[in-house]
């Protein structure tokens, strides 16, 4: 192929398939609210267009997700093509359908696996399954197999309190590290919005995770940017990285089941089909996003502003006020009283 300007970000996220085998109430999967965004789901030929042509655009790590991935009978055909495009390989999984030979197989391709557990004494609550001891166990195999592990956790209202003890048992369990996200509304957790977090369980969950990562001498991230203004003391976070800037356009693409193109893996925003991705830098809903349009009003005059704040969660903003550049629903979020 002939080397062309850099139009994509450096990660894809391939949204493989509707379908999955839990029902988590914190799914923020934008079709599990609105089912007119299923539609019929994209060939395997078509899959590895479309990582074709994402190479061709500059895009350099490919994540396979849901949906629950592993639902995919080409789940292995389409890692070993991204392997063979260079691409540096994650796979985000429920895990229920993932045993050792799966992993096996897994440990050939050099892929990071990130495993969602999102609670312990809450697991069957939050996902109607009963997986937690398989799950655990899927950390200790990958550490057998030399496979870098992720434990996801999704923090609730539901699951706050049982935090210390979420993030050290997988680290016992051989999990190299933790990737923790507020719940957001979207998707099926649209109907469970009473589990949002406010800004003081937010720090809560900031400092819980910061100290049992330090006595375990362990790293982790927050995965969904938080509006800087609301975090407590945030140059004491050394083991748990803290971001606020939106990375939506900038560093990631997503593309849904369906071939379409979205800003980030929360939108329900069909920015424009896979076909079009050469034109991307037309699409008016991309370019407010990697030009930054959309800060809300109340953080215009910030000093944060850009250098270490988006304001939040724009696409949370949008599914609940209807406009990217509301605010962060975190600041509506009330504390709860006994």
């Amino acid at each position: 192929m002939k080397k062309t300007e850099k139009k994509l970000p450096l990660t894809l996220v391939a949204e493989l398939t509707y379908s999955c085998n839990h029902s988590c109430i914190f799914c923020s999967c934008p079709w599990e609210n609105d089912k007119d965004l299923k539609s019929k789901e994209i060939s395997t030929e078509e899959w590895k267009e479309i990582i074709d042509k994402c190479v061709f655009l500059g895009v350099r790590h490919i994540t396979f997700t849901g949906g629950e991935p592993t639902l995919r009978e080409d789940l292995f055909e389409l890692i070993t093509h991204a392997k063979k495009r260079n691409l540096d390989i994650g796979l985000i999984t429920n895990g229920k359908n993932v045993g050792r030979g799966f992993l096996e197989k897994l440990s050939k391709y050099d892929v990071s696996i990130n495993i969602s557990i999102p609670g312990i004494k809450t697991f069957f609550d939050l996902t109607g399954h009963n997986g937690l001891e398989h799950v655990l166990n899927l950390f200790n195999i990958c550490k057998e197999l030399n496979i870098k592990s992720v434990a996801n956790i999704t923090v609730t209202k539901k699951n706050l309190f049982e935090l210390y003890e979420n993030i050290a048992m997988p680290l016992l369990n051989g999990a190299e590290y933790i990737l923790l996200n507020r719940f957001l509304p979207g998707g099926r957790g649209l109907k469970y919005q009473e589990f949002l977090l406010n800004i003081e369980e937010i720090n809560q969950m900031l400092f819980i995770a910061e100290e049992v990562l330090r006595k375990a001498g362990a790293k982790g991230h927050i995965g969904t940017e938080l509006p800087y203004c609301i975090i407590e003391n945030p140059d004491s976070f050394k083991h748990l990285a803290v971001g606020s800037l939106c990375s939506g356009a900038k560093h990631m693409a997503v593309i849904d089941p369906s071939g379409f193109v979205k800003v980030c893996n929360h939108s329900p925003v069909r920015v424009c089909h896979y076909s079009k991705l050469d034109d991307i830098l037309k699409q008016d809903y991309w370019m407010k996003y990697l030009k930054s349009h959309y800060i809300p009003k109340m953080c215009i005059d910030c000093e944060h502003l850009h250098t270490k704040c988006d304001g939040g969660c724009r696409e949370a903003a949008y599914i609940v006020h209807g406009s990217i550049d509301a605010s962060d629903p975190c600041f509506e979020c009330k504390i709860k009283k006994d």
